[in-house]
């Protein structure tokens, strides 16, 4: 799957996702906790394209809520397309939407807000300006159709 340029505004981030054997869970479906940490995985992807690993130094980012919500079951033996964009930037924290597809449906879409802490981690602190400046790019305020 091409990845679209990271400087260009308004594209979802794509990634292919494989699904394991153990993903699935005895009603023959990808089990709903795995399904969090698909999502997560999608989302670590696309950290690495839109800011690479740091670039605001050490400062921690950690998940402040986690919704997700499941359209369709999803089956061993087919990849995933995930999509994945900023929805939202506030002055510390930001929003990270993201849709899972198998075969063209839409099969689970969410929303984790991630808020920045001071280096010590004992409360929220302002986005810098270069973390800012790259989940800009990210931005699409409004969903976009789902194809």
């Amino acid at each position: 799957m091409s990845q679209p340029d990271p400087t260009v505004v308004g594209v979802p981030f794509e990634c292919e996702l494989h699904l394991r054997w153990s993903d699935q869970d005895a009603n023959g479906h990808v089990n709903n906790a795995r399904v969090i940490t698909l999502l997560e995985e999608a989302r670590i992807t696309a950290y690495l394209t839109w800011i690479g690993t740091t670039p605001d130094g050490e400062r921690p980012r950690v998940v402040r809520s986690l919704q997700a919500e499941y359209h369709r079951a999803m089956h061993y033996g087919h990849p995933l397309s995930a999509k994945v964009w900023i929805s939202r930037i506030g002055s510390s924290s930001f929003t990270v939407h993201h849709e899972l597809h198998q075969q063209g449906q839409l099969c689970v879409s969410g929303d984790t807000g991630i808020v920045q802490l001071t280096a010590d981690h004992s409360r929220s602190d302002p986005l810098h300006d270069n973390l800012r400046q790259a989940l800009s790019r990210a931005l699409i305020p409004a969903e976009p159709p789902s194809s």
